[in-house]
């Protein structure tokens, strides 16, 4: 069978496949994809050594492109540019239908991987467009050429198409969302491929310095640090703080762990190991959270509880620091463990001349403007819940802009530089600013680091915490509460809304700072700032209603609603979905149950329709038969149940001799139809046309 009558379908699918990536690739790949396609309809310099060299001679050519263009040979593009290479290399010796079935499902990875490029609404338009053009592609390698005319091949492929469209839409709504890569659902439930994976060089819980700019090299690490479950509710991402080493000593560059850090007798003769002095040691708690937690293996001690853990486990410990330690390193193996955490706290009993000593240390000559405008704070101000208030609103009036990739040069005063200068950096000169602006106020002060946040697998109780969620935050000491966190990311970067939560009306939602007296004994308000950081006046005249009235969206909010529920579309998304069609709480196995269940119920209306169709569906020439068999028994001539169109044809010439023509040619038309093979369109409106001029006529 020739293959003319679809080779050009599976053309066009391969080359709109392929476009996202050509495009975002360097030209010389689309040159080596245009000379595969070329190649194809050069039947006579394909077969031979000719034929051979030439392939030769153009994979060659794609290796050293790939050489001299990118860094590794196992680099994304680099692999993506060879299977594009070697897929319209294909294409141009392909001569059998199985070459084309190949090289139709090489398409559809081509696909998968352009939409990594077109994140935008235009991805969503090309899919569509690959997807139709894959099914045309399909339907002509399967289909009889003697039939397979382009209106056929259109007709059918759309028909296909649109019945495969609820069925996407089923699947795409139902199907639980995952943020960052499928293998994280198989780690969380337990899988140890990935997790051995990432054991390989995770060595970071031997880290003894914390260096300012160094979150942005852990930010760009994806390797799973722990993974927990929760029981009940999973706490919002912004109140989930991995507590890690605390830092004490700040050398003017860099914050350093005392030598006895690792210490294991040192420390547990520190630790926390009755419920009495756990309960002594916190002077305020909040509800407790629940729950399992796993961590890989880091090199250290550090099992990063929730801030602050509230019960120690099996080889686990609770030091006077409240760090969640283990008794044997872990470096090989996987800790797991149930869990309590308090997630607001106050903990400390006693603050000793020592520990404030070290809280309120200052580097001799470092960092002069820092000093200076703490001291001015602690000049008007003796409260040290004041001086934090204080201190916060310095950062909204620095216009600090929190940016990780952002690095200060290594040098003196490097905080000041951060703080007065540039006002660009990650959590550590967030924090270490923070924290000794706190000190030269006479606050004391310290440094926690560890981790905040984490992956919430979609419709499960599971949180993943990464290397890219690295923070560093400041811990201050209160003389009625104790050690307290204090947050400066939210202040010049305030966290994001939890999903669903309802923006309530405050009139003072939009201070972007805040006032403190000097009266020492007065309250003192929570720092409030908009993303804008500006106020917002109303522009409605008096007595206008503040609701607007509904209006035909317009093409920027239509394709905007677009982006937001279908590029976006996320586990956010999706639970705020289920939540509005009613359904409060859900996890991943009922929306798959449920999936399963709608796609059953699809497939059965599809059947459905199919059987009431071929049940309830009348074929024209058999409706015009009747309708001529009818008139004929209205004169006089009635057609047996078992009498073929032939006998009733002598019959009627009987009983009618001078309608023999019509008869005959009405009769023998029936018979051509249905017996002799002519069962075209137009021998079947010929039929219907004569039926009809009969009845008419009698």
């Amino acid at each position: 069978m020739t293959h003319n009558h679809y080779h050009r379908w599976v053309l066009l699918t391969l080359i709109l496949a392929a476009l996202p990536s050509l495009l975002t690739l360097p030209v010389w790949v689309s040159g080596i994809a245009l000379a595969g396609g070329i190649f194809h309809y050069l039947a006579s310099l394909r077969k031979g050594w000719g034929g051979k060299a030439a392939s030769a001679l153009l994979l060659s050519a794609t290796a050293a492109g790939i050489w001299f263009s990118f860094e590794s040979w196992f680099s994304g593009k680099a692999v993506l540019t060879f299977f594009i290479a070697v897929v319209f290399l294909k294409w141009g010796e392909s001569h059998t239908r199985r070459d084309y079935l190949l090289l139709t499902f090489a398409s559809v990875i081509l696909a998968s991987v352009g939409a990594l490029y077109w994140e935008n609404l235009w991805s969503l338009l090309h899919m569509l467009l690959v997807i139709f053009s894959l099914t045309l592609s399909l339907v002509a390698i399967h289909g009889d050429v003697s039939f397979l005319t382009r209106k056929f091949l259109l007709r059918c492929a759309g028909q296909l198409f649109l019945l495969g469209l609820p069925l996407m839409l089923l699947l795409f709504m139902t199907f639980p969302r995952v943020p960052g890569p499928l293998w994280d659902i198989g780690l969380a439930f337990g899988l140890p491929v990935k997790a051995l994976m990432d054991a390989g060089g995770s060595d970071f819980g031997k880290e003894t310095t914390l260096q300012l700019g160094a979150s942005g090299a852990s930010e760009q690490d994806n390797n799973t640090v722990l993974i927990a479950e929760f029981k009940g509710a999973v706490p919002f991402k912004s109140r989930l703080y991995w507590r890690g080493p605390v830092y004490w000593d700040f050398d003017g560059v860099n914050w350093t762990l005392p030598d006895t850090w690792d210490n294991r007798s040192a420390l547990m003769k520190k630790s926390i190991r009755s419920k009495k002095r756990l309960d002594h040691e916190l002077r305020h708690r909040g509800t407790p959270v629940r729950y399992n937690l796993r961590v890989m293996a880091n090199g250290g001690r550090w099992l990063f509880g929730l801030d602050v853990p509230a019960a120690p486990a099996p080889e686990v410990f609770i030091s006077d620091e409240f760090q969640l330690l283990a008794v044997r390193k872990v470096n090989t193996h996987q800790a797991k463990f149930p869990m309590l955490s308090y997630l607001d706290y106050g903990f400390g009993a006693k603050l000793t001349d020592e520990a404030r000593a070290r809280a309120l240390a200052w580097p001799e000559e470092s960092n002069p403007r820092l000093w200076a405008l703490g001291q001015e704070l602690a000049a008007d101000y003796t409260n040290s819940q004041a001086l934090v208030h204080q201190v916060l609103n310095q950062l909204l009036e620095a216009d600090i802009t929190f940016d990780i990739s952002h690095i200060i040069p290594v040098g003196e005063d490097m905080l000041d530089r951060y703080f007065f200068d540039e006002k660009k950096g990650g959590s550590e000169c967030l924090a270490g600013s923070t924290a000794m602006l706190l000190r030269a106020a006479g606050v004391p002060a310290r440094l926690v680091s560890g981790y905040r946040g984490g992956t919430l697998i979609a419709l499960t109780n599971f949180v993943l915490v990464k290397r890219s969620d690295a923070h560093t935050w400041v811990e201050v000491w209160h003389d009625d509460t104790g050690w307290v966190r204090v947050e400066g990311k939210d202040i010049i970067l305030p966290p994001e809304k939890k999903p669903g939560e309802k923006k309530k009306d405050d009139p003072d939602a939009n201070t972007s700072r805040v006032k403190v007296k000097k009266n020492d004994d007065q309250p003192f308000p929570d720092l409030k700032k908009t993303p804008e950081g500006k106020e917002k006046a109303s522009t409605a005249p008096t007595g206008v209603s503040d609701k607007k009235r509904w209006e035909l969206p317009g093409f920027t909010s239509l394709f905007g609603g677009l982006q937001k529920w279908v590029i976006n579309y996320n586990p956010d998304r999706q639970a705020d979905l289920l939540e509005g069609m009613g359904v409060e709480e859900s996890n991943w196995l009922d929306l798959l149950i449920s999936g399963v269940l709608g796609i059953l119920a699809l497939l059965g209306s599809y059947l459905g329709i199919a059987w009431w169709r071929s049940h309830t569906a009348v074929d024209p020439v058999a409706k015009a038969w009747k309708k001529f068999c009818i008139q004929l028994a209205k004169l006089g001539v009635e057609k047996g149940a078992y009498e073929c169109p032939r006998a009733y044809l002598e019959r009627a010439l009987v009983e009618h001799p001078e309608m023999a023509d019509v008869l005959g040619d009405v009769i023998g038309r029936y018979i051509d139809i249905r017996y002799g093979g002519d069962n075209s369109a137009e021998a079947a409106t010929t039929f219907k046309r004569q039926v009809e001029r009969f009845v008419a006529m009698t």
